[in-house]
């Protein structure tokens, strides 16, 4: 039986096992886009732990076709020697590596090439106005041969293969997609003439690196928004580029407006693997091909190769997460591993902002100089007390613990986990359980750490550990104005998410930031009507973008009311609310249940009382100011780093 971990053939390359990195957008190359050491180290981690294939992210084959600072290039020969030194430590670390050849075309930055970004046609929503042209016959053979030149550059570089990025909305699928192809050229009018850029591409680029060389394809099975190409019209797009000499198919999905091609939590796992499937069945099986897109939970990889589903399971987020997912897997360790939660936030979020990827629950990535995965343990080991057992104060205590120091973690809860439990029950958010059972397990392995639960750190209890260092990380409660404190209406966000009261069927919720908007989805999909009531301009505003988009369009598919720009009044005990709006005051009626949900205030009693007795401490996480829980992670893994 093939298995994940079968070794399998491309075209002459043989790579040890079925998982691929998924080339993500990294902004860790220097400005005129060549290899930095930053960046080798990200991928050289990744061999390390025992990813089969490295495709390296989007590299631009044209400087016009670039839309980041600090994007990878391979345009000019003074790209080749530093991803000759790339492909030499990635080697050197056990895996095979490919590069990804991109045009952006209508989704390059001209702020960033100082150039006009280049159209196949023009199409009102969605090409920019202004800083632009539609490509003419000679600068489409122009792109065509620096798409050659590019590849020729990778094999004397020394990678084994090539990916063309024929997906996501860039030039090719912008030639290949009646959506964004109008041109009634040689180049668009009939599928067919769609088509021809990308085979042309293909088959300069196989005259660029010759007939042993492997060429994959990285092809969207669908674009998802209305009419955009099909996983129908995809099928016939695969076997053309299999005819025309692609040697493997990497599978994914969307384009910029679809917002599906770095999916979300709200999406299934392995949810693209049927495409995936359909297009293997429908070139017969002559080429291997990779699924990708929320494959990053052990159980599911292993199945979608065991079952027969694709040949290559391609991870990118996850192998932010967890660049030794590999060998976890393999060792089966599963339970070592840290999974992805698809919150975007640190991820796709910066890159989004121009800024370079990071991982929210891993503060190595990006860093893998700075903070090694297996560190040099401390000569002289410290005794370290925690006081907290949350997000924050478990990161501290993990990672002091694999630096060698001794560790006492105190929770006054009979579980670790702190607000990331109660993180975890809004809709789509369950996958936060997985990080939660990761750091237990963790804490629960390590030698260095004693874990003391149902214990309040108090000054006593940690003047008789006499520690060499205090670590406060008790955290943050809800916020409760006093004026609806004694309302049997009043509920928290935390109460009625974490089920401690029974919401009734019409509720108001005031405050329509993160946790306000989850709590109400949590609400609504009960089958309550809610209300939302926000100070701000809008809603959801300290959300991620993608997050925003797609919780706003659930809430109102629920019929949430959201009231913006509002102030609360007062609340009676009838559940009636007086709201001011920027132009009136109204009382809303009606209410049986009224859900705080305006914030969190720091816990920092045992930090007062620890000043007054004259002991020093590091306080991190909530408790030394409210922020989110990427905040709380790589704060708190900082201190450890220093001490």
């Amino acid at each position: 039986m093939t298995t994940l971990f079968s070794p399998i053939t491309i075209h002459g390359m043989t790579v040890k096992n079925r998982l691929v990195l998924s080339p993500l957008n990294t902004s860790y190359a220097a400005r005129n886009g060549e290899v930095t050491e930053r960046l080798i180290r990200y991928y050289e981690e990744r061999a390390r732990g025992g990813t089969g294939l490295i495709i390296v992210e989007t590299s631009c084959v044209d400087w016009e076709g670039r839309n980041s600072l600090r994007g990878l290039a391979i345009c000019d020969d003074i790209h080749v020697h530093g991803l000759s030194k790339l492909v030499e430590r990635v080697h050197a670390a056990g895996a095979r590596i490919s590069i990804q050849l991109l045009h952006r075309g209508r989704v390059a930055l001209p702020d960033v090439t100082k150039r006009p970004v280049r159209l196949v046609s023009w199409v009102p929503g969605m090409t920019p106005p202004d800083e632009s042209m539609i490509l003419d016959e000679e600068e489409i053979r122009a792109i065509i041969q620096k798409y050659a030149d590019a590849a020729r550059r990778a094999r004397r570089a020394g990678f084994d293969a090539v990916e063309i990025h024929g997906a996501h909305g860039y030039l090719i699928t912008q030639f290949l997609s009646p959506l964004t192809n109008h041109r009634t050229d040689e180049w668009g009018g009939t599928p067919e003439k769609r088509m021809r850029f990308a085979l042309e591409v293909l088959r300069a680029v196989r005259e660029a690196v010759g007939p042993d060389f492997p060429i994959g394809y990285r092809l969207s099975a669908l674009e998802g928004v209305p009419g955009g190409m099909t996983v129908e019209d995809t099928k016939v797009i695969a076997r053309a580029l299999v005819d025309a000499g692609a040697d493997l198919l990497n599978i994914t999905a969307g384009i910029p407006e679809a917002d599906i091609d770095i999916p979300l939590a709200h999406m299934p796992h392995g949810w693209n693997v049927p495409n995936a499937s359909a297009i293997r069945e429908a070139v017969g099986r002559r080429v291997p091909v990779i699924a990708v897109s929320r494959l990053g939970v052990p159980e599911l990889a292993r199945r979608v190769v065991e079952d027969d589903k694709v040949d290559m399971v391609a991870l990118g987020r996850g192998l932010l997460a967890d660049p030794y997912f590999p060998l976890k897997v393999q060792q089966h360790r599963d339970s070592e591993v840290l999974p992805c939660v698809s919150c975007n936030e640190a991820c796709v979020g910066r890159t989004r902002k121009a800024l370079d990827v990071r991982c929210a629950f891993n503060p190595r990535t990006g860093f893998e100089g700075v903070y090694p995965y297996h560190p040099q343990k401390v000569s002289e080991p410290r005794n370290i007390a925690v006081a907290g057992g949350g997000p924050a104060g478990m990161q501290a205590a993990l990672h002091a613990a694999e630096r060698g120091h001794h560790v006492t973690l105190f929770e006054e809860q009979d579980t670790l986990g702190g607000l990331l439990k109660l993180a975890a029950l809004p809709p789509f958010k369950e996958d936060l359980f997985g990080v939660l059972n990761y750091f237990r397990h963790m804490i629960g392995q390590s030698d260095n750490i004693t874990v003391r639960l149902g214990e309040r750190a108090t000054v006593e209890k940690l003047k008789a550990l006499s520690p060499d260092d205090i670590i406060v990380a008790t955290g943050s409660a809800p916020v409760m104005p006093r004026f609806c404190q004694d309302n049997p209406l009043v509920h928290s966000a935390a109460d009625i998410l974490s089920e401690k009261c029974a919401p009734g069927k019409n509720v108001l919720v005031l405050g329509g930031g993160l946790i306000g908007c989850e709590c109400s989805e949590w609400l609504a999909s009960r089958g309550c009507s809610v209300t939302i009531v926000e100070m701000r301009p809008e809603v959801a505003a300290d959300m991620q973008a993608s997050n925003k988009r797609w919780l706003l369009q659930r809430l109102n598919g629920y019929h949430v009311h959201m009231w913006t720009g509002t102030e609360l009044k007062s609340i009676d005990e009838k559940g009636n609310v007086l709201i001011k709006t920027p132009y009136t005051e109204k009382t809303l009626t009606g209410f049986d249940t009224l859900v705080m949900a305006i914030g969190y205030r720091s816990v920092n009693c045992l930090c007062a009382d620890l000043a007054s007795a004259g002991m020093p401490f590091h306080a991190v996480g909530d408790c030394r100011q409210v922020g989110k829980l990427i905040d709380a992670i790589h704060e708190s893994f900082a201190l450890a780093d220093r001490l």
